[in-house]
C-alpha cells in the first residue's frame, strides 16, 4: 500500500531519472490520496498522453530501481502499456486509453489540475468527476467505495454525462456500460444519482443495439428498468444459462 508520503516519496525518485520535462496523470486511487479522500492505495494508475513522453517515464522507473512485470493474468492489466510491481503495491501506465475502455480525453486533461512539480515530472491529478467514471468501470468492490466517496464531495454530474455522450460517437456506446454501473452503484451506496434518468433515456432511444450481457449482473431490476424492457434483459440472462 502506499500512503501520500510514500506516493510523493516515489514521484520524487522517480522525477530524478526524468531526462526532459513530462506530465502524467493520475487517475485512481492515487489521486484521491494526493486530494485527501484516502489514506493510502494499492495502485499507482498512470496516463500517459504520447509513447515519446511513455518512453521517458519508463527508462525513469527502470532506473529508480522498479521492473516491469510481464507474468500477468488480470485481461484489464494486460491492457496496460507497463506494469510494475513492488511487493503488494503496482504501477500501471496508460497510453490515453484505459484497459481498452474510456479514453482520457482532450477535456480530462483540461480538467485536470497540477498536483506539483518534481524537476522535470509534472504531476497532474484527474477531477473528480473523471476518476468517478474510470473507478466505475471496474467490478471491485472497494471502487464502488471510493465512487461513494467521490459522490460526497459533490460532482458536477452534467460534466460527466457530457464525457459519456463524446465517447459515445463511436461504435463503443458509454451510455449502457455507465447506466449499468450506476445501477450497481445504487444498490451499493442507496445514493440517488442525478443522471441515471438520462442515461436511461439514452438506453432505451438505442436498446437494439445494446450489448448481449447488459444489465446481467444488476439486481433489483424493477429500481432501474421498466417491464418491458426487463424482460429482455431476463430472456438474454436465461439464453446464456
Amino acid at each position: 500500500m502506499f500512503e501520500k508520503d510514500e506516493l510523493e516519496k516515489w514521484l520524487v525518485n522517480v522525477s530524478k531519472f526524468v531526462s526532459k520535462p513530462v506530465a502524467i496523470y493520475l487517475i485512481g486511487g492515487c489521486a484521491m490520496s494526493f486530494k485527501g479522500y484516502k489514506a493510502a492505495t494499492k495502485d499507482i494508475d498512470i496516463v500517459m498522453l504520447s509513447k515519446a513522453d511513455f518512453d521517458v517515464i519508463n527508462s525513469a522507473i527502470n532506473e529508480a530501481g522498479y521492473k516491469q512485470e510481464t507474468d500477468l493474468e488480470d485481461e484489464f492489466y494486460l491492457t496496460a502499456l507497463a506494469v510494475y510491481v513492488k511487493g503488494d503495491s503496482r504501477i500501471d501506465i496508460f497510453l490515453k486509453k484505459v484497459g481498452k475502455m474510456l479514453a482520457f480525453s482532450p477535456k480530462m486533461a483540461e480538467r485536470a489540475t497540477i498536483y506539483d512539480k518534481f524537476g522535470n515530472l509534472t504531476v497532474a491529478l484527474a477531477s473528480n468527476e473523471d476518476i468517478f467514471l474510470f473507478k466505475s468501470m471496474t467490478p471491485r468492490p472497494e471502487d464502488i467505495k471510493d465512487c461513494e466517496l467521490l459522490i460526497q464531495t459533490g460532482l458536477e454530474w452534467n460534466a460527466i454525462f457530457d464525457e459519456i455522450l463524446e465517447q459515445s460517437k463511436a461504435n463503443d456506446k458509454w451510455f449502457f456500460w455507465t447506466f449499468e454501473k450506476v445501477c450497481i452503484i445504487e444498490n451499493e451506496t442507496k445514493i440517488p444519482i442525478p443522471i441515471k434518468p438520462k442515461l436511461l433515456e439514452l438506453v432505451k432511444k438505442h436498446w437494439k443495439h445494446r450489448p448481449t450481457d447488459f444489465m446481467s449482473n444488476v439486481e433489483e431490476l424493477d429500481n432501474h428498468l421498466p417491464k418491458k424492457y426487463q424482460k429482455d434483459v431476463l430472456k438474454n440472462s436465461k439464453e446464456k444459462t
